[in-house]
Formats: C-alpha cells, sequence, structure tokens
C-alpha cells in the first residue's frame, strides 16, 4: 500500500495523522472556512457585530436604567445609527433599540444628545405597524 501525500485545504502544508485530515491545525482550519463563506454570511456577521457593538455602548452610558449622554461622545466611540434592532414610538418621538437598549434623540441648548433607556416590560407590548409609522 503506497501511502498517498495530503496537503492542508489552507497552506497547503503535507498534512500527518488521521487519513480524513484536511488541516494541519484550527488556525488553518479556521482561515479556509472564513474564507469560503458565502459573502451574504459575511454581511450578517458584519451588521451583527455593528449591532452588538451599539448595545455594548448604550450599557455603558446606561449603568442605571436611563441616563443621557452628548451624541458626539458616541460618534466618536463609533456608535453606528443606521444599526439598530427595532423601533418603539413614544408620544415625544421614537427610541432605537439595539436589543435591550435604546436611545431618544433629543437636543438640549443645541446640543443633539441621547437619552439611554434599558427596556421596560410595558414596551414589549407593541403593536407596530409600519404602513400607519411615519418618523
Amino acid at each position: 500500500d503506497i501511502m498517498q501525500l495530503r496537503y492542508c485545504l489552507s497552506c497547503n502544508k503535507e498534512l500527518i495523522g488521521r487519513t480524513d485530515k484536511k488541516f494541519c491545525d484550527t488556525q488553518c482550519r479556521s482561515v479556509y472556512h472564513n474564507m469560503n463563506r458565502p459573502m451574504h454570511e459575511i454581511t450578517i456577521q458584519k451588521i451583527n457585530s455593528g449591532l452588538r457593538r451599539n448595545r455594548t455602548l448604550l450599557a455603558h452610558f446606561c449603568p442605571s436604567g436611563k441616563s443621557t449622554v452628548r451624541k458626539d461622545v458616541l460618534v466618536e466611540l463609533g456608535y453606528r445609527f443606521e444599526l439598530f434592532t427595532h423601533l418603539f414610538p413614544f408620544k415625544k418621538g421614537t427610541y432605537y433599540f439595539c436589543y435591550d437598549y435604546g436611545f431618544l434623540p433629543i437636543e438640549d441648548k443645541g446640543i443633539k444628545k441621547m437619552l439611554i433607556v434599558q427596556k421596560q416590560i410595558y414596551m414589549e407590548n407593541l403593536n407596530f405597524n409600519p404602513w400607519e409609522f411615519r418618523l
């Protein structure tokens, strides 16, 4: 029986070990799978990463359930306003949520700020109709 040489699918290094082995190590396996993911999966991962980042920033600046922070502070830290998970229309405006934290855009003496809140139980009962909603 002549042994057939096998090579790592990622780096082409010769494989040693099991006969069904495809990669020389965990890093090569990850690199290979990341490079061969469909484009829509990469897009989804980037959006989810941005949403998590936004949520982390909101949670950081809202340790007690409600707080106000200047918009430019969050912009400086990389907050992406185009990414949010859902809306909560309110009589004073619309809250933009990233999972369980949201903000209401406000202006105080010409300074743009964000009123940050943690999601409350009453917000679960929203019957949202996008055909009746206007920003």
